[in-house]
């Protein structure tokens, strides 16, 4: 058997394999975000009532507080209050005030651990060297801290002040797990080593689809604190003990947490999404490839059998 057909046949089993394996991991890969979507569900409805209770009781406190000093209840006034003076919140009140002078952002990047996930860190990082650009020529001072480790050596490679870094991100990560990387980011926003603090990941949206996201978490200032909010939820009663100050400065941080924690446990669902679209890509190129070379396989063993019959009948031609 000549031996372009045996590298044919070695071609295909190996082109094969690469299929068995690549269809495991469109699997695998699967699997996993069916786990972090049903994770990320139930962490939004949790989200979206913490940040309610937490609209509804502040708001309902400012009003109060402006009442009392006989100060006129609208949203301007509303806007400038110090919540410092309204609230016995500690550190907690600078989670929620913008500070008045900006030297530093911090941005938390979140990308993958490994490679074979399509498009998912090439277009993080690509972004976020457009947003270093921007900060650059503003002469902005940029930390960085770097959730996983395919982003954490590319900044690091280009000079890049990574303050804090962080590979150990299972693949389903729960907030016990991610709670050490969220209370050192808001240690290091409270401590003065950024004055503002964005989250910036890929939002999973389906899975064929995605987006880059760049979202400000600290201070916070996504709460509906004004009338509306005081007069949406009026119906409610909260049963508040020891105090609605203890109450705030337990919420508020809480809320810090689960907020980056859901920016983290959103981007691993994406990136789920990407390794499985990457993975099926890569299984139907080996169902392309296999064809072909079948066909290709198939020619040369039709020429193969039509040079055995050229060569018989020439030799049965000779002997006559």
């Amino acid at each position: 058997m000549p031996a372009s057909l045996l590298e044919l046949k070695k071609k295909i089993a190996s082109v094969k394999q690469t299929g068995k394996i690549t269809e495991a991991m469109h699997m695998v890969s699967a699997s996993k975000l069916n786990q972090t979507e049903k994770r990320d569900q139930g962490y939004t409805v949790y989200n979206d009532h913490v940040r309610e209770t937490l609209s509804h009781l502040m708001s309902t406190q400012v009003i109060d507080h402006l009442r009392k000093e006989k100060i006129k209840v609208d949203e301007e006034n509303i806007a400038k209050i110090d919540y410092a003076n309204v609230f016995g919140l500690g550190i907690a009140s600078d989670m929620i005030k913008e500070r008045k002078e900006v030297k530093s952002t911090g941005y938390l990047v979140v990308t993958g651990n490994r490679g074979l996930v399509g498009s998912y860190n090439s277009a993080v990082i690509k972004n976020m060297m457009g947003l270093f650009e921007d900060s650059k020529a503003q002469n902005k001072d940029v930390k960085v801290l770097a959730i996983g480790s395919v982003g954490a050596q590319f900044f690091q490679k280009n000079n890049l002040n990574v303050v804090y870094e962080n590979d150990d991100i299972t693949d389903v990560p729960t907030f016990s797990e991610v709670l050490p990387i969220v209370s050192t980011a808001i240690k290091m926003y409270l401590n003065g080593v950024y004055d503002e603090l964005y989250v910036c990941y890929t939002h999973h949206i389906n899975s064929l689809s995605s987006a880059f996201r760049v979202e400000k978490m600290l201070p916070i200032v996504d709460l509906d604190i004004g009338v509306e909010e005081a007069e949406a939820h009026k119906e409610l009663e909260y049963d508040i003990k020891p105090d609605i100050n203890t109450v705030l400065a337990t919420l508020i941080p809480q809320y810090a947490r689960s907020t980056i924690y859901g920016a983290i446990l959103d981007a691993k669902t994406a990136e789920h999404a990407s390794s499985m679209t990457a993975m099926q890509s890569a299984t139907d190129n080996v169902d392309d490839l296999v064809s072909s070379l079948s066909t290709e396989l198939n020619r040369a063993r039709q020429a193969e059998i039509t040079t055995e019959i050229t060569e018989i009948v020439s030799g049965a031609n000779a002997l006559e």
